[in-house]
């Protein structure tokens, strides 16, 4: 594992890079990040998973995206145009290492960062690894916005909130704090916008979706299943995988689950 500085449009992002031993790796896969406390809580399980497709000979490169872990800035200065040549920046890094593709793997809002950038660049990726995929972003940043509320309700002081109301003010161009992140409306706004579409993603050669759920007998969520049928009609190949396991970006301790990255072990070897 190498840690290091890539110089990003907006500041520098850290970087680590898994790369095998033995040989120059001809294919990698940037890991696109989830947002917030979900990034820093998955870590150990993003790090398991990139040893193991190093072991599968293929290199890894995680980023802090700007203002979010150990990169420049504030994540109150991050836009999602930011956050997209982020991911450009990563990309041409790579392919500067003489790697001939690179793919994107990402976990929760980190995906549709990642399918917003294929849709945007149409061509320049083949395979998607989606774990634990948000679909809709208006429906993540209602979640995020209920911390602010129910912290408002637990303090009598405290101006009592309801999330359309925050919305608003965001829309309006407005900087909100939650749960000690500073949202900059150029960052949460068009998140909020963003409900990918099947047709915009028509240029991949397949997508893999990954589902972590509480037991065997739990179904996996409809709208993933719905997603994979419409990737499909569209001529992509896609696949929907359950696995039982921990809520890893969402404990409070760090956790794992390990049944996760065997699985998409499978699917990568699959691919490659």
């Amino acid at each position: 594992m190498q840690p290091f500085f890539l110089a990003g449009q907006a500041g520098p992002l850290f970087a680590l890079y898994w790369a095998p031993n033995q040989h120059k790796p001809e294919r990698a896969l940037l890991h696109v990040s989830a947002f917030a406390e979900e990034m820093n809580r998955s870590r150990r399980m993003v790090a398991l998973q990139a040893r193991a497709m190093v072991e599968q000979g293929y290199a890894v490169l995680v980023l802090d995206l700007f203002g979010t872990g150990d990169s420049g800035g504030d994540f109150g200065e991050a836009t999602w145009e930011c956050w997209l040549s982020d991911v450009a920046t990563g990309i041409v890094w790579l392919k500067e290492q003489g790697i001939a593709q690179v793919d994107l793997w990402s976990l929760r809002t980190g995906n549709l960062l990642a399918m917003d950038y294929v849709a945007r660049n149409p061509g320049k990726i083949e395979h998607l690894l989606l774990w634990q995929p948000v679909m809709n972003g208006d429906t993540f940043v209602t979640q995020f916005l209920r911390l602010r509320v129910a912290a408002a309700m637990m303090n009598s002081a405290a101006p009592q909130e309801k999330t359309g109301d925050l919305k608003k003010q965001l829309q309006q161009g407005q900087m909100l704090e939650v749960a000690g992140y500073s949202l900059n409306p150029g960052l949460i706004n068009p998140l909020m916008a963003l409900k990918p579409e099947a047709s915009t993603l028509s240029s991949l050669q397949s997508v893999a979706v990954f589902e972590v759920i509480a037991g065997k007998d739990v179904q996996p969520s409809f709208a993933n299943q719905q997603w994979i049928d419409n990737l499909i009609e569209v001529g992509v190949e896609a696949s929907l995988t359950t696995v039982v396991g921990e809520q890893f970006w969402a404990s409070q301790e760090i956790t794992t689950a390990p049944a996760l990255v065997e699985v998409t072990r499978e699917k990568v070897s699959q691919w490659y």
